[in-house]
């Protein structure tokens, strides 16, 4: 049931915060198109696009039903969205420990003498 709510919801948000209100108005957009073709029979419906949205409409005397169409104004609506902070507000304090490390000073084990490596070294029995 949750998920039902968030989802309409999120549709009734969407709907209001963006243009896809418009979509409702399609059924306004056919029903124009069967007007016009009472009228003339051989428009098309790319050519009834192309006369009321991406060309100059034809002055037929039917400005304000072509004011009705999806799209054909823009509507702003001021959106206002509060977001409230959680109420229980978790702060999480890890313990500082110092782990105190000495290191010995590093001694090479077969580093040979320089004593023994010198060319005037006492004699050997």
């Amino acid at each position: 049931m949750k998920k039902v709510c968030i989802y309409l919801l999120l549709i009734l948000l969407s709907a209001y915060t963006t243009e896809l209100h418009e979509l409702i108005k399609l059924p306004v957009l056919f029903e124009h198109f069967a007007e016009h073709k009472e009228r003339d029979n051989k428009v098309s419906f790319t050519d009834f696009l192309s006369m009321h949205y991406w060309g100059n409409d034809l002055n037929d005397e039917d400005n304000e039903r072509d004011m009705q169409l999806p799209f054909k104004k823009l509507d702003a609506h001021p959106t206002h969205i509060m977001f409230m902070p959680t109420a229980r507000i978790l702060s999480v304090r890890t313990p500082e420990q110092r782990i105190i490390t000495s290191y010995p000073v590093y001694q090479h084990q077969y580093f040979p003498n320089p004593a023994l490596a010198s060319p005037f070294r006492p004699p050997c029995a």
